[in-house]
């Protein structure tokens, strides 16, 4: 009597034909398996013939790295980043005295969840920038007005005409240079050089209003629009209570 129990014998497992060719013989980890034989009928570990090969534990090769290829956009230096970073930390220290992080510390920890239990992700708002550019619109002084007040006297004076004004400005302009690339003689390559030039400069201009150095530029503008048109309706309601003239 063996000390081996019986579950685990060679003779305890359905065999094949005497004559050998059982599942074993085509075993790709026949090498490495304690209970392999040619008898087997099935494979005594996995019940199965043949049992899956083992996965290939071999790594990959790295793919070769060209030196001169160029970096991925989020590892790339961005100069516009960089500088984006530094104007507002310079607005910051020289208009903001530290209120705009004491309000974006308060209005953070006001709200840490939304309804559904999720995390507010209050940093996609860019609170610090907008505060500061709310502040540049309605508190700094461009010659006698703010921002918003020129946007609210303009929309007094002109009403709709604020943006009808300069798009016509705009387009008396263009038109004529338009007009003027097809003729010949000195007007036309006149013409075309200030249109090439005005390509050039509207081009220039677009990339930086869409770069991230952009929002010096645009968000002050956009809220000083928002500013100006809230204090034109504010004026505009106060006046018709008030009966004022």
């Amino acid at each position: 009597m063996t000390d081996t129990p019986p579950s685990f014998t060679k003779t305890s497992w359905p065999l094949g034909p005497p004559d050998g060719g059982g599942c074993c013989a085509g075993c790709p980890i026949r090498e490495g398996c304690a209970l392999a034989a040619d008898s087997y009928v099935s494979c005594p570990i996995t019940g199965s013939a043949p049992p899956p090969e083992p996965p290939n534990r071999t790594p990959a090769p790295a793919p070769a790295v060209d030196a001169y290829e160029e970096a991925p956009a989020e590892r790339r230096f961005d100069v516009t980043a960089v500088a984006s970073r530094g104007v507002e930390a310079a607005i910051s220290g020289a208009f903001g005295f530290g209120w705009t992080d004491l309000a974006t510390a308060v209005i953070e920890r006001s709200a840490r969840f939304d309804s559904d239990g999720n995390p507010v992700d209050w940093g996609r708002l860019q609170i610090k920038r907008n505060l500061l550019c709310i502040a540049l619109a309605t508190a700094v002084p461009i010659g006698d007005h703010t921002a918003a007040v020129w946007v609210a006297e303009a929309l007094r004076t002109y009403s709709v005409g604020v943006v009808f004004v300069p798009a016509g400005m705009a387009l008396a302009f263009v038109a004529p240079v338009l007009v003027g690339r097809e003729c010949g003689g000195t007007f036309g390559f006149l013409c075309r050089g200030l249109w090439g030039f005005t390509r050039a400069t509207a081009r220039a201009a677009w990339c930086l209003i869409t770069s991230r150095l952009g929002w010096v530029i645009t968000r002050p503008a956009i809220w000083a629009a928002i500013c100006g048109i809230t204090l034109a309706t504010w004026r505009f309601v106060v006046y018709r209570l008030t009966g004022a003239v």
